[in-house]
């Protein structure tokens, strides 16, 4: 190990980067609903999704050591639709159904690292974390984004021309959105209100990104 740290030194990775992300991520959105009862009910809605994008950033090296820092950003675009079905009873039907889109993910990130070789290094990764969000259907209110904090650990290996491939395993926790239930009278001329809801998003994913440091 002490060799180890002889001969890795975090320069080898300095400099810009850039590449193509592949990633599969699983998305859960977990809360609570409330109806015009005061009717409380808890559980939660997910669903699995791949997707590409891609990463730049730029490494900037600690001295001599085998410790460098990354400063970047990353994008995938797609994501995970969320049904919610209203059910058949009381005259509900389709109509009353309502689905969210959790979609076009972006994140900017600090990621100190530590070479343990001239080839391969070891890093961890925090920062901001940012999605778009599509609601369709029995929906009155909801926001158009959502954002949080995105965190991971990851590896690097390089060869000597610059190509690189980035391992990384993570998570996005993104903060509470609240949104509004319609429901129709027997009047369907006339749209009330309906129950409220509280969801905390989650996306946990694993991403494989192929590039070239310049």
């Amino acid at each position: 190990f002490a060799t180890t740290s002889v001969i890795a030194a975090g320069s080898d990775f300095a400099g810009p980067y850039a590449g193509l992300r592949m990633t599969a991520a699983g998305a859960v959105v977990d809360g609570s609903a409330s109806n015009g009862n005061a009717e409380t009910t808890n559980g939660a809605i997910g669903g699995i999704f791949a997707a590409t994008g891609g990463e730049a950033g730029y490494t900037l090296p600690l001295g001599d050591s085998p410790g460098f820092v990354s400063v970047g950003a990353s994008f995938i675009s797609g994501g995970a639709t969320f049904a919610i079905d209203a059910g058949a009873g009381a005259g509900r039907g389709d109509s009353n159904d309502a689905t969210i889109e959790i979609k076009d993910h972006w994140s900017a990130y600090i990621a100190p690292g530590f070479a343990i070789s001239d080839t391969a290094a070891v890093y961890i990764k925090g920062g901001y974390a940012h999605a778009d969000v599509n609601w369709e259907g029995d929906i009155s209110q909801g926001p158009k984004w959502i954002e949080g904090f995105t965190g991971a650990v990851g590896t690097k290996s390089m060869t000597a021309a610059g190509l690189f491939i980035q391992t990384e395993a993570g998570v996005n926790l993104y903060d509470d959105v609240n949104f509004t239930r319609l429901t129709q009278s027997s009047d369907t001329s006339t749209v009330q209100s309906g129950g409220n809801a509280t969801g905390r998003p989650m996306v946990a994913y694993g991403a494989i990104t192929i590039g070239m440091k310049f």
